[in-house]
């Protein structure tokens, strides 16, 4: 077996996995006003009630969207992985 096929492999690989994500991420991001994560419900009336402030600012208390949750723990998960991945190689 030629040693290049592992690397074609992994390659390949590496580009679905990229696209998976990216994919996953754009979902995520577009549907941000319908998929949220919440320890609770809230009422329509709730969701649509906005609190203005000066300078044409505004806000709401609708529930944190899954792609900020994503980004949070993906964070996390990616600093945990980088330093195991570093010690285990003696960078």
């Amino acid at each position: 077996m030629p040693p290049y096929t592992q690397l074609n492999f992994d390659n390949f690989l590496f580009m679905i996995l990229v696209g998976l994500g990216l994919a996953i991420a754009v979902i995520l991001a577009r549907g941000s006003e319908h998929l949220t994560f919440s320890f609770r419900s809230y009422t329509r009336a709730e969701e649509e009630q906005v609190h203005e402030f000066g300078g044409d600012v505004r806000e709401s208390d609708r529930p944190v969207p899954w792609l900020i949750w994503l980004v949070f723990f993906g964070y996390f998960v990616w600093a945990v992985a980088y330093i195991l991945f570093a010690g285990a190689n003696g960078l």
